[in-house]
């Protein structure tokens, strides 16, 4: 069972209920730089067309967004967390800041039922607000951490921001307290 089908399979209709577009289930899902947004794109593809998307980004992937094939939806911008060659621990304490006030402002406007993220450190303030909106939060480990754990997964899995952690590799369970394989999104 991979990934996708796992989620779908925990977060599937009761079979006598008609899910009419109206009533179809909102993600949010992050769509970060990088090999980020390819997995982002694999998950969505394998979630297909049961749910209303909306998706958060930061100003920097904002332009590679437009590459990939994802449907239709809301994009949110909102200020990156981290950036891995800020030198200033002030600068970095101000962009995390921000981060978190606009990750607020996005999920008070919008009735999700989950917040997804794919590895990038955007996850951190999306998981800790979905958490404090009493929404679900479900954190997809990158599948290029194998064999040392990511510090945005570390963050996640140690302040229990997530209501699932899911590795795309066996080994990758033994990384995080309470992490799930179930296959790969790609």
């Amino acid at each position: 069972m991979d990934t996708v089908s796992h989620f779908q399979e925990q977060n599937a209709p009761k079979p006598h209920q008609d899910r009419p577009h109206l009533h179809r289930k909102r993600v949010l899902i992050t769509l970060a730089g990088g090999g980020f947004l390819w997995e982002a794109q694999a998950l969505i593809k394998g979630m297909g067309n049961d749910y209303d998307y909306y998706f958060v980004t930061t100003p920097d992937a904002m332009d590679k967004v437009g590459v990939v094939d994802i449907p239709e939806g809301p994009v949110h911008i909102i200020a990156k967390p981290t950036t891995m060659n800020e030198k200033s621990s002030l600068k970095k304490v101000k962009n995390t800041l921000r981060s978190f006030r606009d990750v607020c402002r996005v999920l008070r406007k919008v009735d999700l039922f989950a917040v997804i993220c794919v590895g990038s450190s955007i996850a951190v303030p999306l998981c800790f607000w979905a958490k404090c909106f009493r929404k679900r939060a479900i954190f997809v480990e990158t599948i290029t951490r194998i064999s040392k754990p990511s510090l945005t997964g570390k963050i996640i899995s140690t302040l229990k921001l997530c209501d699932r952690f899911y590795v795309q590799w066996p080994e990758g369970v033994r990384l995080y307290k309470g992490a799930i394989y179930a296959g790969t999104v790609l």
